[in-house]
């Protein structure tokens, strides 16, 4: 069981529209503090809110998609109506390409939810140096400018200095206005003097913190990331674990421009056990 927080990064939403469908009874909290107000959810939903999702990505208003909901829309009839909608978002300008690749996202979570669970795997992550920079971007900025400049100012491939290009995703949720980025290339050596980029910005070397980590290598497609962060949170909520710290993202092998998808990456999720078992059928 989750924190709005920690659904919200799971589920690649922000906590205000979890908020929102809350307060209009579209897709509720499992279960609400009656002490502190705080809303929690469980991994079981995210199937829940895929469909809402999808069906909004369709068009529907939310008056047409509460009554699919209370109707019981069958998953197969989703899909035939995502099916159609892709088709015809790809003929489409290129300005629409992003609802095409959500919609796709929240199909294959719906599909392909046992097999990506399973492909969790859990590993120890030393320590580690990393080379880069960490900034607040606003929401409506992709990040790709300062991941050109980062890769421009590092080299492309590894070698015996640099590691792999990572990306660390601070914060406790998808926010409405701003996403906290660190990025850079992970050092194999303690020490390296500071850089600066073609853009003016300077790398200077941090600290990541050892970490037990839930790690997932997603499909090599549009839907990676948001598949990942769902099939995570199901196998960290299925095995009793809690989120200690920020994703990260790793590439095992870069894009060859920023925007581009031809990229691998394993997401990295820090975990702990949990101390206390959560009743997710107790109304207390």
């Amino acid at each position: 069981m989750y924190s709005i927080g920690e659904y919200a990064r799971i589920a690649q939403v922000s906590k205000r529209l979890l908020r929102y469908y809350d307060e209009i009874g579209l897709f509720q909290p499992i279960q609400i503090d009656r002490e502190s107000g705080h809303r929690y959810y469980s991994a079981s939903q995210l199937p829940e809110l895929n469909r809402i999702l999808a069906l909004k990505d369709l068009g529907l208003s939310l008056n047409q998609i509460q009554r699919f909901v209370r109707d019981n829309i069958s998953p197969t009839e989703i899909q035939g109506m995502l099916s159609l909608k892709k088709a015809e978002l790809e003929q489409q300008v290129l300005s629409e390409l992003q609802r095409i690749r959500t919609i796709e996202s929240r199909l294959k979570q719906i599909q392909d939810r046992d097999s990506l669970v399973k492909d969790v795997i859990v590993k120890q992550v030393p320590q580690q140096r990393l080379i880069g920079i960490r900034k607040v971007l606003p929401t409506n900025n992709s990040g790709e400018n300062l991941f050109r400049s980062v890769m421009h100012a590092l080299p492309g491939k590894n070698n015996s200095i640099y590691g792999a290009m990572t990306v660390v995703v601070h914060g406790d949720g998808v926010t409405s206005d701003r996403t906290d980025l660190e990025l850079g290339r992970l050092l194999h050596k303690t020490n390296y003097a500071p850089l600066t980029t073609y853009d003016g910005l300077t790398l200077d070397t941090r600290s990541l913190p050892e970490a037990t980590m839930a790690t997932l290598i997603p499909p090599t497609d549009c839907c990676a990331r948001l598949l990942g962060h769902n099939a995570i949170g199901e196998w960290v909520e299925a095995n009793h674990y809690a989120f200690a710290g920020p994703v990260r993202l790793v590439f095992l092998e870069l894009p060859k421009h920023p925007e581009d998808s031809d990229f691998v990456t394993e997401i990295q999720f820090p975990i702990r056990k949990r101390e206390v078992e959560l009743n997710l059928l107790s109304t207390n």
